[in-house]
């Protein structure tokens, strides 16, 4: 009998082009080899191996990224562009000086509690 998995969330439904890669993976894939191929077939004879095989894994790496890696249901992308922008990009920090709020703060309750006990002590202050 044939089984068909149903997702409860739609969002999380990815279509399925060959071999149960997407069309995005699919596009990876050919993006790693028009770039690995050429790579390899240069530097082969010209540079050993295990620098080769380094140079190929570097240079393919992002095509991957690309295709596989999400995070928090983002995509590679915009993770990247998120990641970089909070790491590399300047940030506007606001200063607050909290020990003044806290003084002021205080300063209106205490205020506040005194004017309160001077109603009470004229009697002008009725319980209900």
């Amino acid at each position: 009998m044939i089984e068909v998995k149903i997702p409860k969330d739609i969002q999380e439904y990815k279509s399925k082009l060959i071999a149960g890669m997407s069309t995005r993976q699919i596009i990876a894939i050919a993006g790693a080899l028009a770039v690995g191929v050429p790579l390899g077939v240069a530097g082969y004879g010209r540079i050993s191996g295990d620098t080769l095989s380094w140079l190929v894994i570097l240079s393919v790496a992002p095509f991957a990224g690309w295709g596989w890696f999400t995070f928090k249901d983002m995509k590679f992308e915009v993770f990247m562009k998120s990641f970089l922008s909070m790491n590399f990009l300047p940030q506007r920090r606001v200063y607050e000086d909290t020990d003044i709020n806290l003084f002021c703060s205080l300063h209106e309750e205490i205020a506040e509690n005194e004017i309160v006990n001077q109603h009470i002590e004229n009697g002008d202050y009725e319980d209900e």
